[in-house]
C-alpha cells in the first residue's frame, strides 16, 4: 500500500470518526495498521491519524458557528470523501475495500453505538467503493451483532452447541461455551470471523478475541482446547451444500494398481469426498500420483477395488458418467496454428450438438470473458518455444477447454508447471472457484506456494511405492508429520506471524535421511513408505460418505458422426492453412522436385545429330522418371502423414472424456492427407510432364500417383498412432522407403534376387506386398499400350510378338527336348532316368497346352509323350507336329506383320498423315519404355521352372496365366492382364485396385491399433523376459 494511499485512508478514518475520538477508536486504528506496517511505522501513522482527527475537529466547530451547520459539515464531509474514496477505489481489490468498511464500522461502533452521521457516511462511502447496499448491511449487522438472534442470517454461519433454531448454515460443537460467526460475502469472495464467548480458541494459531472481527483466510483451521480443529473446507461446503443443486459423492474404495510388467503403481487408496471441494494430490516423483488420477478419472482401470461417482462405478459403467468427467493434463491440449477463440469454438462444436450457431459463439465469449482471455481471443496460441501467449495464459486456455462442457469432476495434472507464482495462484484461483461452484476438482501439484497450499480443502499424499501416507486437511497435514517425529512446536502447523505454511518440510520430513557415522547423509530414509503407510492406517481413518444417488447434469450433447467429421476436417484443414511454413513447403516441394528430377533426366543424344532435338521418343531416362515419381510420392504421403495422429495425442487423450467417434476423427485425417496428397501430385505431374513434354491429359499418371501417395499417408499414419517419439518416426521412414525402392523390380530385377525369397520367374512375394512394384508396373504397361499411337498397333504387334516367340523361341525348346529323349532309346521303357521323364512330362504338358489353342484332333498321340508309351512312331508324329505348329505361327507372323504395314500406310498415305503420324509416335511412344515391357534385352528368352516352359520375352504381350486358384493373381511383370477370381483384368486398373486395396487394409489395422497392440506385445514380453532373468 502506497503512502498516499495510507494517507488518504486514515482521512477516511478522521472524517467518520470526527465527533468524537475515543481510547478504544484509537485502538482498532492502530490494529488496522498493524496489519500492513512495522510498529515504527505503526506509531508514525498513528499519531498522523491524530493531527488529521484533530484538524478535522476544528473544522467542525468552526463550521457549527455558521446558520446551518449540520448541513454544511456533511458536505464538506462528503466531498473530501468522495475525493479520498475515488484514490481508493483506483488502488484496492473489492477484499480489500471491505475489510476497510469494517474497520470503518469497528472504529464507529468501539463503543457499542453509532450515530446517525456516521451511519450515513457507512452507507454512502460503501455506494461510493461500489460494495453492494446489502453486503454493507450484512457487514454492519455482523460487527454490531452481540448474539445469535442479532447475528440470524442465510449469509452468517454458526458454530455453537447447537441449541435452539437457527435459519442459517450451522455447525455444532457440543463442548463450545459461547459461539463463533462466520459472515460470507458471495460477491467479494470474501469471509470474516467473529467470536462470542470465553473458550480460548486460536484461528491459525493466533488467540482470537472476543468480539473482535477477523477476516477468514483460505485454509484456515480454528483450534481449541475444548473443541477439534474446524477446517475452512469445513465451513466453505456448509455454505455451498444449501447453495448447490448438484449433489456429489465420489469415493474410491481400496484402489489397487499394477503394471503390465507387474509393478505396483497404486496399493490400497481410499478417497471419500462430497462436491465443492479442491483436492490436492502431491508426493514425490515415481509415487504414483499421475497414475492414481488417471485412474480416478476412469482413463486406466484398476487391478482391484473401485470408483464410484454417485454410486455409479465408472470402470464398468463408462456410459453412465460420460460428460460428467473432464481432464486436464499436463501438456498442452491445444492445437498450435489456430487463435485461442478458434480453439474453443471447434471444442464446443465437439459438445453441443444441440446448440445454435449463436449460443455456441455466446458460451466461447463468455468463458474467454470469465478467465480474463478475451483481450488475445485473437492470437495463434503457438508452441511454447514460439509464444504468443504466455505460460499463464496457455494454461487458463488449456482450461478453458474442459470449462466449455462445466464438468462436474475436473481432474487436472500439474496446472502451475513451469509458470510463475503469480500465474500459478491465478491459476489455482480459477479452480478454487470452480469448486465454490459446486464442482469437485482434483488437482496433482509439485511444490505449491503457501496460499496454494492452503487453497486445497483435502490433501492426499502419496509415497514411493504408490502408498497413500495422508488423507486430510492441507494444514493439518504438517502437524500429522511433525507429531509423527515428535518435532518442537508439533501443534503449530504455519507461522503464527504472518500465517504462511511450508509445504516442503511435509517432504523434507517424509524423505529424511540416515546420517551415518561420519556425519554424511546416506540413501537410506528413516521412515520408509510402507513403515509412513502403517501410521497412516493407524492414525487417519478414510470418511464416510453418503452415496448420492441421483443423477449427475450432462451439459453435453455430442454431435453425430457426419458433424463430427465437418468440425475435424475444419479444424484440421484450418490449422494446416494458418501454418505458412507447413503450407509453402509440403506445396513447394512437389513442383521444385518434379523440375529437378524432370530437367536431369530430360535426355537427348547431342552426338548422333547435327541438329539435336529433344524428343519423348527418344528420352532414355523416361523409366527413369515414371520409378522417381513412385518413390517421391511415396516420400511424400509418408513424410506428411507421419506426424499426424502423433502430434494429436494429447488433444485426442482430453477427447477421450467426450466419447467422440474415432472413426470420424481417422477419416478426418485421411481425407485431409488425401486432399493435400491429390495437390501436391498433381503439381508434381504438372511440372514434370510438362518439362518432359509428356501430354497433360494423361491423368492416368496422376492416379497411380495419387493411389501410391494415398497408400503412403495411411503407412504414415500407422507409424503415427503407435510410436510415442517423433524421432523414431522419422528414423523409421528410411526403413519403410528403402524396401519400396529395392523390392520395386526396377533397382534389382525379380529374376535375381536372393534365391532364398526369389524365383526366376515371375514376382517374388515380397515385391506383391510393395506399392513400388504395383504402381511402377501400372505407369510403364498403360504407357506401352494405352498412348494415342501404340493403341493403333498393340492387336497385330501383340500377334506377331506371340508368333515369333513361338516360332523362334518355344518350338525350337521343345523340338530340343524331344531330340534329347530321342537320343535316349534305352529310357524310353524304364523310368530310372528322371532326365528323360522330366523331358517327357514336359513335352506333353506343353504341348497338351497349345493343343487347347489348335484343337486336339491336330495331334490325339499327345498321351503316348510318357515313360512306355514312347516309341519311334510317336517321335514322328511329334515332329511332324511341331514342324506343322511351327509353320501356323510363321503364317501368323506374317498376316501380324502385312496388317501392320497396311496401317502403317493407311496413316502415312499423304505427306500430312505421314508427318502427323510421325509426331504421334515422337509424343506418345518412347522406345526405352518399349525395350523394357518387351525385355528384348534379356539373354534369357525363354527358361524352364518346375516343368514348363517360361516365356522371358515379350511380357507385355502375355495373357497366358495359370493361376494355383481362383485367388491367384500372380503374373511375370509387365503383362497386361491379370488374373482374378476367372476374371482377366487390365493391368492397369488392376494394380490401382490392389494399391487402394493396401491402403483400405491399412486403414484397417490403423482404426483397430493393430501396430500399436503389437508393439505393447513385443514391449511386454520383452520386459518379461528381463525380469524372468532377474
Amino acid at each position: 500500500m502506497s503512502e498516499e494511499l495510507l494517507k488518504a485512508i486514515l482521512q477516511l478514518f478522521a472524517i467518520v470518526a470526527r465527533e468524537r475520538i475515543t481510547e478504544a477508536e484509537r485502538t482498532n486504528i492502530k490494529e488496522f495498521l498493524s496489519l500492513h506496517l512495522s510498529r515504527e511505522a505503526t506509531n508514525y501513522y498513528l499519531k498522523l491519524f491524530d493531527e488529521f482527527a484533530a484538524s478535522h475537529e476544528i473544522e467542525s466547530r468552526q463550521e457549527l458557528s455558521s446558520l446551518d451547520a449540520e448541513t454544511q459539515q456533511f458536505v464538506d464531509d462528503w466531498a473530501k470523501i468522495m475525493k479520498i474514496v475515488k484514490q481508493v477505489n483506483q488502488a484496492l481489490t473489492m477484499q480489500q475495500k471491505v475489510v476497510l468498511i469494517v474497520k470503518i464500522i469497528e472504529l464507529v461502533f468501539a463503543e457499542d453505538v453509532i450515530s446517525d452521521r456516521q451511519g450515513n457516511l457507512i452507507f454512502y462511502i460503501g455506494q461510493a467503493l461500489k460494495i453492494p447496499q446489502a453486503d454493507v448491511q450484512a457487514l454492519q449487522a455482523f460487527v454490531t451483532g452481540h448474539d445469535i438472534d442479532e447475528l440470524a442470517s442465510k449469509q452468517v454461519l454458526i458454530i455453537d452447541e447447537g441449541s435452539g433454531e437457527y435459519p442459517g448454515p450451522r455447525i455444532i460443537e457440543k463442548d463450545l461455551t459461547g459461539l463463533i460467526a462466520i459472515l460470507r460475502l458471495q460477491d467479494a469472495d470474501t469471509y470474516f470471523i467473529k467470536y462470542l464467548g470465553i473458550t480460548t480458541l486460536y484461528l491459525n494459531s493466533i488467540l482470537l478475541k472476543s468480539r473482535k472481527i477477523d477476516v477468514f483466510p483460505t485454509g484456515s483451521t480454528i483450534r481449541g482446547d475444548k473443541v477439534g480443529p474446524i477446517y475452512y473446507s469445513d465451513i466453505i461446503g456448509k455454505f455451498l451444500s444449501d447453495a448447490s443443486k448438484t449433489h456429489i459423492s465420489f469415493t474410491a474404495d481400496h484402489i489397487f494398481y499394477h503394471f503390465k510388467s507387474g509393478r505396483a503403481g497404486i496399493q490400497n487408496v481410499n478417497i471419500a469426498e462430497q462436491g465443492g471441494k479442491l483436492i490436492g494430490l502431491m508426493g514425490a516423483s515415481g509415487s504414483g500420483k499421475s497414475t492414481l488420477l488417471n485412474v480416478l478419472n476412469g482413463s486406466e482401470k484398476p487391478s482391484s477395488g473401485r470408483v464410484l461417482i454417485n454410486d455409479i462405478n465408472i470402470h464398468e459403467h463408462p456410459e453412465k458418467v460420460q460428460g460428467i468427467i473432464g481432464y486436464v493434463p499436463q501438456d498442452d491440449l491445444l492445437i498450435e496454428e489456430l487463435t485461442v477463440f478458434q480453439n474453443l469454438y471447434y471444442a464446443a462444436k465437439l459438445c453441443f450438438a444441440h446448440y445454435t450457431e449463436k449460443e455456441m459463439i455466446e458460451v466461447v465469449i463468455r468463458v474467454l470473458v470469465n478467465l480474463g482471455l478475451s483481450e488475445i481471443r485473437d492470437l495463434r496460441v503457438g508452441s511454447p518455444l514460439d509464444k504468443t501467449i504466455s505460460g499463464g495464459q496457455r494454461k487458463r486456455v488449456n482450461i478453458a477447454l474442459e470449462l466449455l462442457r462445466e464438468p462436474t469432476i475436473l481432474f487436472v495434472d500439474e496446472p502451475t508447471s513451469g509458470l510463475s507464482s503469480r500465474d500459478s495462484e491465478n491459476i489455482m484461483d480459477l479452480l478454487k472457484e470452480l469448486s465454490l461452484r459446486g464442482k469437485m476438482v482434483f488437482v496433482v501439484i509439485h511444490q505449491p506456494s503457501s496460499d496454494i497450499f492452503k487453497m486445497f480443502d483435502t490433501l492426499i499424499i502419496m509415497d514411493v511405492g504408490g502408498f497413500q501416507i495422508y488423507y486430510g486437511n492441507p494444514v493439518e497435514s504438517v502437524i500429522y508429520f511433525r507429531d509423527i517425529i515428535n518435532a518442537a512446536n508439533k501443534t503449530q502447523g504455519m507461522c503464527p506471524e504472518c500465517g504462511n505454511i511450508n509445504p516442503e518440510q511435509v517432504f523434507s520430513i517424509i524423505e529424511t535421511r540416515v546420517v551415518n557415522e561420519y556425519g554424511r547423509l546416506t540413501n537410506t530414509r528413516k521412515v520408509s513408505s510402507g513403515q509412513w503407510y502403517q501410521y497412516f492406517k493407524q492414525k487417519i481413518k478414510v470418511p464416510r460418505v453418503d452415496h448420492v444417488q441421483e443423477s449427475l447434469p450432462v451439459l453435453q450433447a455430442i454431435p453425430a458422426w457426419a458433424k463430427q467429421l465437418q468440425v475435424f476436417i475444419t479444424r484440421d484443414v484450418l490449422a494446416k492453412l494458418s501454418n505458412k511454413q507447413y503450407l509453402y513447403i509440403n506445396l513447394l516441394e512437389a513442383p521444385v522436385l518434379a523440375f529437378f528430377i524432370a530437367f536431369m533426366v530430360k535426355y537427348y543424344n547431342v552426338l548422333s545429330e547435327t541438329n539435336p532435338v529433344y524428343t519423348f521418343y527418344n528420352n532414355n531416362n523416361v523409366p527413369v522418371y515414371f520409378f522417381m515419381s513412385v518413390v517421391v510420392a511415396l516420400f511424400f504421403g509418408l513424410t506428411m502423414s507421419a506426424e499426424e495422429i502423433f502430434r494429436d495425442r494429447k488433444i485426442l487423450k482430453r477427447e477421450e472424456f467426450l466419447h467422440l467417434s474415432r472413426s470420424s476423427y481417422l477419416v478426418s485425417k485421411v481425407a485431409v492427407m488425401f486432399a493435400f496428397s491429390a495437390i501436391q501430385t498433381l503439381l508434381f505431374l504438372l511440372v514434370g510432364n510438362t518439362i518432359l513434354e509428356i501430354p497433360l491429359t494423361e491423368m492416368r499418371y496422376w492416379l497411380i500417383l495419387f493411389s501410391c501417395s494415398c497408400f503412403a499417408n495411411m503407412l504414415g499414419l500407422n507409424i503415427s498412432a503407435s510410436f510415442n517419439s517423433a524421432v523414431t518416426i522419422y528414423i523409421l521412414i528410411p526403413l519403410l522407403v528403402i524396401p519400396q525402392l529395392l523390392l520395386s523390380g526396377v533397382v534389382i530385377s525379380f529374376d535375381k534376387f536372393n534365391p532364398r525369397v526369389g524365383k526366376p520367374i515371375g514376382v517374388p512375394v515380397a515385391g506383391e506386398v510393395m506399392a513400388s512394384r504395383w504402381a511402377f508396373e501400372a505407369f510403364m504397361v498403360t504407357q506401352f499400350k494405352d498412348n494415342p499411337f501404340q493403341k493403333q498397333f498393340y492387336d497385330v504387334d501383340k500377334s506377331e510378338a506371340e508368333a515369333e516367340y513361338k516360332r523362334v523361341y518355344y518350338i525350337p525348346a521343345l523340338e530340343s527336348k524331344l531330340a534329347y529323349v530321342v537320343n535316349r532309346p534305352f529310357s524310353w521303357r524304364h523310368t530310372n532316368d528322371e532326365h528323360v521323364v522330366d523331358a517327357l512330362n514336359l513335352l506333353r504338358g506343353e504341348i497338351e497346352n497349345e493343343l487347347t489353342y489348335v484343337g486336339k484332333e491336330n495331334f490325339p498321340e499327345v498321351d503316348k509323350l510318357a515313360v512306355g508309351e514312347f516309341d519311334s512312331t510317336v517321335y514322328k508324329k511329334t515332329t511332324r507336329f511341331l514342324a506343322t505348329l511351327k509353320q501356323f505361327y510363321s503364317m501368323q507372323r506374317r498376316r501380324a506383320a502385312g496388317e501392320r504395314e497396311k496401317r502403317i500406310a493407311e496413316l502415312t498415305s499423304t505427306p500430312v498423315k505421314a508427318a502427323r503420324f510421325e509426331v504421334l509416335r515422337q509424343r506418345y511412344s518412347n522406345k526405352a519404355v518399349a525395350d523394357a515391357v518387351e525385355n528384348i534385352g534379356t539373354p534369357d528368352r525363354i527358361v524352364e521352372y518346375n516343368g514348363s516352359l517360361v516365356q522371358k520375352i515379350y511380357p507385355i504381350y502375355v495373357d497366358d496365366h495359370k493361376p494355383k486358384n481362383k485367388l491367384d493373381f500372380s503374373a511375370n511383370l509387365y503383362q497386361p492382364t491379370k488374373q482374378f477370381a476367372g476374371l482377366a483384368f487390365d493391368t492397369f486398373y488392376f494394380n490401382v485396385a490392389v494399391i487402394w486395396s493396401m491402403t483400405i487394409f491399412l486403414f484397417l489395422t490403423l482404426y483397430f491399433d493393430v501396430l500399436k497392440r503389437l508393439m505393447r506385445r513385443l514391449e511386454r514380453s520383452r520386459k518379461y523376459r528381463v525380469r524372468d532373468k532377474q
